[in-house]
């Protein structure tokens, strides 16, 4: 549906990347009190909701995709697309949650865990949390700005590896 898919994977996946370990991290069983130390940095940190938010930031950046990909999309299907994209984003993130915690455990020691646990129980840390909504937002339209840049720097490196005019450049794929 008006590549929607492709954009809300692309964007839902970078998201959730920016709020999670190294990728490569080795995939060790974490111990009980490193489980325990990540659950509670997520209460810490409201991380089901800080993803959640950040997440439906994206919608007008995800609104203005599907506008381009289809000039007739109308103000109700823009805002079913926003809706379905928030109710989503709510239904889904408490399992991101829990399938993020063991990423952390095993990639996080015990002593780092505790100190970003300290870190976010601090007024300091609370400080970040708080203020975090508004920076997201702030950032939100930077990132949109930039969306055609990094596109056309990603298509440019890509060409430039592969021969771009014999086949089309491989792309996400389409729903």
């Amino acid at each position: 549906m008006l590549n929607l898919r492709r954009a809300v994977a692309g964007l839902a996946a970078a998201a959730i990347l920016a709020g999670t370990p190294a990728l490569g991290a080795e995939a060790t069983t974490p111990n009980p009190h490193s489980v325990e130390l990540a659950r509670k940095l997520f209460t810490e940190m409201h991380m089901d909701q800080l993803m959640g938010n950040m997440l439906r930031q994206m919608g007008p950046t995800i609104i203005a995709q599907s506008r381009k990909n289809n000039p007739n999309l109308t103000p109700q299907d823009a805002k079913v697309i926003n809706d379905a994209v928030a109710e989503s984003m709510d239904s889904l993130m408490q399992k991101v949650v829990d399938r993020s915690i063991p990423l952390y455990a095993s990639t996080f020691s015990e002593k780092e865990l505790q100190d970003l646990v300290d870190f976010y129980d601090s007024p300091s840390g609370r400080a970040m949390l708080a203020k975090m909504p508004v920076l997201m937002s702030k950032m939100t339209p930077m990132m949109t700005e930039l969306m055609p840049e990094i596109a056309g720097d990603i298509n440019r490196r890509v060409c430039s590896r592969i021969d771009c005019s014999k086949r089309a450049a491989p792309t996400a794929p389409k729903g």
